[in-house]
């Protein structure tokens, strides 16, 4: 069977518009009045002293950074993000838990990963927050992404599958895996992803499939389906991953298909698949990695938080959200934080230059694909090395309050996004698959190498080599199709292990 896969599509909000009460600012889309009217909304709010305080932040702190490791950074960033959350919370606790009292804010989530935190709030809510000192920023929050499917296995695996994998039992692999030459880099330099944990930000996970079963990453403080928090990170069976929106550690919901194909699942098989069912097939870029299944862009702080502390290495996200307006500003400010505690963000580019849901630039890359510096958005090529015709082009525009850049170049990279063999659940390769969904994970399978081959190596590092050993492609040097060129896993692991 045959399938097509196209990105995952999440819509929200018009044309933004911003009100100032008290000196500090609200930022919200046209839409917003209504929804409050109607009851209590989900918003996010900033508290003033953030890291990275204005727009052009992230590339000063990392030119401020200097010679450091990545794990040495991580734990430095965390500490300081952790410290900032804490003095503000506690700064201004007794203005909100007023609030409480009065019923105006209720369900207060505190964050670290940008300082603040998310509350619902009434009409009259919104307005005592933005009178309050110390608040700078007020964002509505996405609406939840709840299930709706019926689960296709079990919520935790009861027993660690061992590996199949072994580079001396391979009898096969899909043509993308070779014309990105991972299987030189497993039989070359014996790197194939070992030590690396990939994040899978997605939907549409079942959790029992062979080549997934055996990475899949389990979290060693908690005790799975007790119903209790045994790591205290505030979140109840968080083994394998976490569905944010939900509140719940039952992932194995497959409401984004196509056909017979899962969405979550084709993108972490890319990554980290091992052996295709009843067979020796090599199917993922990096078999020796980990991967963790998350969903919930509505709680993405929360989602990027325990990616950090469950030790990721890349977080891979195949979704593209249009019309955010002014909220891309928090997205991108929770990433660039997120980068600086060491975490490789990528995005596929987009599916929207031609067909019916195709956009103008240049909007035709969205969120979160449209962030630059602290985002890989990822293009892709066919088997004969051509661009579909529906893969979204650059440039994207930055004319927020906060970040004003106006042009920005994208996309970043191209890797692979049409006619892939992807499994089916039973983890067969059973269809072909298109769309830039495909990309971003080939690319976070090929830094899941790259990062098992040389751990130390910072975010902006891995930019610089694979700007270094990507192919031209396109028109001579960047272009707005295929950015900096394509990307090969062996050429970025033979630089990042002289590096």
């Amino acid at each position: 069977m045959r399938s097509l896969v196209l990105i995952a599509m999440l819509v929200w909000g018009g044309m933004e518009s911003g009100k100032s009460v008290g000196g500090n600012e609200v930022l919200f889309t046209m839409d917003d009045v209504l929804r409050i009217d109607s009851g209590v909304v989900r918003v996010v709010v900033w508290f003033d002293d953030q890291l990275l305080l204005e727009g052009g932040s992230f590339l000063k702190k990392i030119q401020e950074l200097g010679d450091v490791s990545r794990s040495a950074l991580r734990t430095r960033v965390m500490a300081q993000l952790k410290e900032k959350s804490k003095h503000s919370f506690r700064q201004n606790e007794g203005q909100l838990r007023a609030l409480e009292r009065r019923g105006q804010i209720q369900d207060i989530r505190r964050h670290w990963i940008i300082n603040g935190f998310s509350c619902s709030v009434t009409r009259e809510g919104k307005k005592a927050l933005l009178a309050l000192d110390g608040i700078s920023k007020i964002f509505d929050k996405q609406p939840l992404y709840l299930p709706r499917g019926e689960d296709m296995g079990p919520e935790f695996l009861k027993s660690r599958y061992a590996s199949r994998f072994e580079l001396e039992k391979i009898d096969s692999f899909p043509w993308n895996i070779e014309k990105i030459r991972a299987p030189e880099v497993w039989r070359e330099f014996g790197i194939t992803g070992k030590g690396t944990l990939n994040v899978v930000h997605d939907s549409g996970f079942k959790l029992d499939v062979p080549p997934l079963a055996e990475t899949i990453y389990t979290n060693a403080g908690e005790i799975p389906g007790n119903d209790i928090d045994d790591d205290g990170n505030g979140y109840v069976d968080d083994y394998h991953g976490y569905n944010f929106d939900a509140a719940q550690a039952n992932l194995n919901e497959p409401t984004i298909r196509r056909g017979t194909n899962i969405h979550g699942n084709l993108c972490a098989a890319i990554i980290a698949g091992t052996f295709a069912t009843d067979s020796q097939q090599a199917i993922g870029m990096a078999p020796g990695s980990l991967w963790a299944p998350v969903m919930g862009s509505s709680n993405i702080e929360q989602a990027v938080e325990w990616a950090i502390e469950q030790g990721a290495d890349t977080y891979s996200m195949s979704f593209s959200q249009p019309n955010l307006g002014e909220y891309r500003t928090h997205w991108r400010k929770v990433l660039e934080h997120g980068t600086l505690c060491g975490v490789l963000f990528i995005s596929g580019a987009g599916n929207f230059a031609a067909g019916s849901r195709s956009a103008r630039i240049p909007v035709q890359m969205r969120n979160p694909e449209d962030i630059p510096h602290a985002v890989l958005g990822v293009a892709g090529i066919g088997k004969d090395g051509t661009r579909p015709a529906f893969s979204s082009q650059g440039p994207v525009e930055w004319m927020t309050d906060h970040y004003q850049e106006g042009k920005v170049d994208k996309p970043d990279f191209t890797t692979i996004n049409y006619e892939v063999p992807c499994v089916d659940p039973e983890g067969r390769l059973t269809n072909m698959a298109s769309g830039n969904s495909l990309a971003g994970p080939h690319m976070a399978g090929i830094i899941s190498l790259m990062l098992s081959a040389n751990p130390e190596l910072l975010p902006w590092e891995i930019r610089s080599i694979l700007r270094q050993t990507a192919r031209d492609i396109g028109e001579k040097g960047f272009d707005y199709q295929s950015g900096h060129g394509f990307v090969n896993a062996y050429d970025a692991v033979k630089a990042a292990i002289a590096w």
